[in-house]
């Protein structure tokens, strides 16, 4: 899962996801670099600055078809949605 560093992940926390991330998440995450890296830049492209907090809770939601994570995330505002986000990542579980 080395890519995550090269999309703004500090290394520790690459390192402790690893660690704890089951075994069969962490090849879909290696198999799937292309669709993760792009939701992730989906987030950052929107504005979301706590993007690694929202992957460390969620990574299994980064796995989801491009177009429909960028579905889920384009019909709220934007605005509203990086506050909301910002103050509680947790609000993602029920986008």
């Amino acid at each position: 899962m080395n890519y995550l560093v090269n999309l703004g992940f500090p290394e520790d926390v690459v390192e402790v996801l690893s660690k704890n991330i089951p075994e069969k998440v962490i090849e879909e995450l290696k198999k799937n670099e292309s669709v993760v890296a792009t939701n992730i830049n989906c987030l950052k492209n929107l504005g979301i600055t706590n993007y690694v907090d929202a992957f460390a809770s969620f990574y299994n939601m980064f796995l989801i078809d491009t177009k429909t994570f960028d579905d889920i995330f384009s019909k709220y505002d934007t605005e509203d949605l990086i506050a909301k986000l910002e103050k509680n990542v947790a609000i993602m579980e029920y986008l």
